[in-house]
């Protein structure tokens, strides 16, 4: 840990090439704050419930590291929890979904969620695959209702 009153910068590495084949992601010119505002209300309008926001940039400045803004939001239903248990429930660990949302240099603002569609295929299982689709359009829905592209 760095001494009181110092954090050490952390600079973000380019986003790896291999991350398009299980993640997707859009880059807008929104600050993070009014980007997870947008999320929130988007994840509530497709009747997803947020379980939780985290802030990496907070977290990490207690641990002596400054980063620019960053923020996670977790977020599921119940009524999709049923179906990934009843179906495998070894994928349990694919729920909760997350966006993370990320202030570049330039100022503009990656929001980046992995791929359900290719969480889910993993397992084999035709209802976990097609829950898996049904979730990325979801997310692909939100992050459109956004309005962050």
């Amino acid at each position: 840990m760095v001494s009181s009153g110092q954090a050490a910068t952390v600079t973000y590495a380019d986003i790896g090439k291999a991350a398009g084949s299980f993640q997707r992601s859009l880059t807008c010119s929104l600050s993070v704050a009014d980007a997870v505002a947008r999320l929130h209300r988007a994840i509530e309008a497709a009747d997803f419930w947020v379980l939780h926001e985290i802030d990496p940039q907070a977290l990490l400045l207690g641990g002596g590291y400054a980063i620019a803004p960053a923020r996670q939001i977790l977020f599921f239903h119940p009524r999709f929890m049923v179906r990934l248990l009843a179906a495998d429930p070894a994928a349990l660990l694919e729920a909760p979904l997350k966006f993370g949302v990320i202030e570049l240099s330039a100022g503009n603002v990656m929001l980046r969620w992995a791929d359900p569609a290719a969480a889910f295929a993993r397992y084999g299982n035709r209802a976990l695959t097609e829950l898996g689709q049904e979730l990325a359009a979801a997310c692909d829905t939100i992050a459109a209702g956004a309005g962050l592209e």
